[in-house]
């Protein structure tokens, strides 16, 4: 008689253990997300429809990644989804935002160590529709949404796109172009130039002198 006791049936397993070591799982999350946010976009993808294309439960996508825009940051190798840094940067107010969101910019860009699928995907959108519908949305609804939400401006959504349009110009020319000098300037060199410009994007007079 074996002195090892048989695993009570009606037990339930632990179920975080087998999550930690979930590596094949959290693959076939990813490629299910990849797949997903492909053929549906960011906006219509669910987390229930990635996690039943995955097999998984919905929760385990949760545990593993957070909510849908930290999947989507994963799925897309990104090192982090912008809601919180935008959040955070928004909490202190309007006054010196450009530079700051110009300085948060350069150090996240900076800290990924190689350029970003999202560049990829900004550089390919011409050439494939779901590329650029994957983009759009997600910088809509994670980034420029929330800098429309805050500005009191009766042409705010033009002003986030131009300020979205800056920022997507500034990565594509410094890290996929590595266009000189501006590919080795200094963040501080940066700042100061653009900073004042997007500032004014987001608070100045609009051209016609109303706003």
């Amino acid at each position: 008689m074996s002195i090892v006791e048989s695993p009570d049936p009606g037990a339930r397993p632990n179920r975080q253990g087998r999550w930690r070591s979930g590596q094949e799982s959290k693959r076939r999350i990813l490629a299910a997300a990849r797949a997903n946010f492909a053929a549906n976009g960011y906006q219509r993808a669910t987390v229930r429809s990635i996690a039943a294309d995955a097999e998984v439960d919905p929760a385990m996508i949760h545990y593993f990644f957070g909510r849908k825009d930290q999947l989507f940051a994963a799925a897309m190798s990104m090192t982090d989804s912008p809601r919180e840094p935008i959040g955070a940067l928004l909490d202190q107010g309007l006054d010196g935002l450009g530079p700051r969101l110009v300085r948060r910019f350069l150090e996240v860009w900076d800290a990924n160590g190689h350029v970003e699928p999202l560049l990829i995907m900004a550089r390919s959108a011409n050439d494939s529709e779901s590329s650029a519908s994957m983009l759009r949305e997600f910088i809509d609804q994670e980034f420029t949404a929330r800098l429309v939400a805050a500005l009191d401006a009766p042409d705010a959504a033009l002003r986030g796109d131009l300020v979205s349009a800056q920022l997507l110009g500034l990565a594509v020319a410094r890290y996929a172009m590595r266009q000189e000098p501006l590919a080795s300037a200094d963040h501080d060199t940066l700042v100061a130039w653009l900073g004042a410009i997007v500032q004014g994007l987001l608070t100045g007079p609009s051209p016609g002198g109303g706003g």
